[in-house]
């Protein structure tokens, strides 16, 4: 008796061992690794991919796809992102390896309104995605299916349906290639312009409690200005125009929202081209949502409305604007880290990337960004160049498929398969997240200040700094490293009697005209 009772006690104890340890391993999953395992429930061993944009096949060719899962030793479950009406689409993609089949697919998270996709969630068009094989891509269609691969659009979403279907068949592209060597079509993160021509009647203002559309007459019983101003390209290249339009300001104040109470906007055309403006520049002039130019309505391809800022230069003159967003906080800059571009990137594969007819040496921006230790989302990438242009990106697309150009004409520059020519930053003197930047000696010496040494040319530390956005006050010190880690520290003081020069293939550090270290990789502050 004495014994049996032992033993259910023990069986007891193992039990509630047992149920304790799978109540922790269940509650370690991250949400979206239980709606995976949802799809494959009698898996064994589920494992994120990481790093799965190095491939630069998947990066190059199916931008969209994020993250991917192995299913018991085989890649079948995805993460894409495509940009839909108004924001990202995140979908993730399950696929049965041995039917070579769609299992379904989920909706993670978008930014659609409910205008125009509050259906894309719904049971009802999900179960479109299920049992389809992926030996081909799905196809977006109207009314009627017919073919086993057409897929049925949410009626008056056709722009956020395609971009679901552009994200599953991004994961289809990564999914046969990965597991079959199969190479598909390259699948675009946006969707195709031509898409858009039904959708240039109207635009979309975002703020953190809400949203509103205007079209195409709406903007028109605003408050009107017109105005004479000059549009100069990156290239060089003005164009004198008259343009008419209410302001950004005017437009805000009418709907109740005050421009001086945000930190800056994100205006995004329907090509996927994305710039900030900082409060400094929408305190600095109007922005004009024109909608008229030289007497004439704007082109049927700029429609609804271009984005004019007459004080700044062609690339925040946004065309085909579709969304503007207010962000209410962007994340300041505390540069801790300045370092230098050549050895920060060496040991990175460059891509020789075809830009306009001229194929270069480039690096890709998101295995940079992998380098630093802290890299802000809510922060943005900012570049700067020898004319005075500065520009910034999100962080979310400078991750994927953006470059900057190291050779040939106006090198460094940024380029992507979404800017033109005459939009890109050139002759970059550095580019920053929050807490790093990294500078492009030869160009950073044409804005600073200079002095001879011993036949080359001295870049002022403290220049070179604040420059590439660092700040410091006289409790700061700091500490110059090499690409072998040795390293040498400076006081605050001494940042003024100290400069950069740039040899043959690396930089060196200098004390008045001492060398205190050569093969130059940072500058830290501390």
């Amino acid at each position: 008796m004495m014994k049996n009772r032992k033993s259910y006690i023990v069986f007891l104890a193992v039990v509630i061992v047992l149920v304790v340890v799978l109540f922790i391993s269940n509650n370690s999953m991250s949400q979206e690794e239980k709606i995976v395992e949802s799809f494959y429930p009698g898996s064994k061993d589920i494992e994120l991919v990481k790093y799965i944009s190095d491939d630069m096949y998947i990066s190059l060719n199916f931008p969209a796809v994020k993250r991917a899962y192995e299913i018991d030793g085989k890649v079948k479950a995805f993460v894409s992102s495509c940009v839909g009406y108004n924001g990202p689409i995140d979908v993730l993609v399950a696929i049965d390896s041995d039917s070579d089949e769609l299992i379904g697919i989920q909706i993670l998270q978008h930014e659609e309104t409910p205008d125009y996709a509050e259906h894309i969630e719904k049971d009802w068009f999900l179960e479109r995605f299920m049992n389809i094989a992926v030996d081909k891509y799905l196809n977006l269609v109207v009314l009627e299916k017919e073919d086993p691969h057409d897929i049925i659009q949410v009626t008056g979403a056709t722009i956020s349906s395609q971009a679901v279907v552009n994200a599953v068949n991004a994961a289809i592209g990564a999914y046969q290639y990965l597991n079959n060597g199969v190479e598909m079509a390259s699948v675009p993160d946006v969707v195709p312009q031509e898409m858009w021509s039904k959708e240039t009647n109207s635009f979309a203002i975002n703020w953190d409690d809400g949203s509103m559309r205007i079209d195409v007459e709406r903007i028109k019983e605003y408050k009107q200005i017109e105005m004479d101003v000059v549009l100069i390209n990156t290239t060089g290249t003005e164009t004198e125009m008259r343009v008419k339009g209410p302001t950004l300001r005017d437009v805000l104040e009418e709907e109740g929202l005050d421009l001086s109470d945000f930190a800056g906007i994100g205006v995004t055309g329907r090509d996927g081209y994305y710039t900030l403006i900082d409060k400094e520049k929408l305190e600095s002039g109007d922005v004009i949502l024109a909608w008229e130019i030289d007497g004439k309505p704007i082109k049927e391809e700029e429609k609804p409305i271009r984005l004019v800022v007459p004080k700044e230069l062609g690339p925040y003159w946004v065309k085909m604007v579709s969304n503007i967003d207010l962000y209410s906080e962007i994340s300041p800059k505390d540069i801790d880290k300045v370092h230098i571009f050549e050895p920060l990137t060496e040991d990175i594969e460059p891509y020789y990337y075809e830009y306009y007819g001229s194929k270069d040496k480039a690096i890709e921006v998101g295995k940079i960004l992998r380098k630093f230790d802290v890299v802000d989302e809510k922060g943005f990438f900012t570049m700067a160049a020898v004319d005075g242009l500065i520009k910034n990106e999100t962080i979310s697309l400078v991750k994927q498929r953006y470059y900057i150009k190291v050779e040939g004409d106006n090198a460094p520059m940024n380029i992507s398969p979404n800017f033109k020519l005459g939009m890109n930053v050139k002759h970059m003197t550095h580019f920053s997240t929050t807490k790093d930047a990294v500078i492009f000696p030869e160009m950073m010496a044409e804005v600073v200040r200079t002095k001879d040494i011993g036949g080359k040319e001295g870049m002022l530390l403290e220049d070179v700094l604040l420059t590439a956005g660092m700040r410091w006050n006289k409790e700061n010190s700091f500490i110059a490293v090499s690409t072998d880690e040795r390293a040498a520290e400076l006081i605050s003081d001494e940042i003024l009697q100290c400069y950069l020069v740039q040899n043959e293939d690396s930089v060196s550090l200098y004390k008045e005209n001492e060398e205190i270290l050569n093969n130059l990789l940072r500058i830290e502050k501390r």
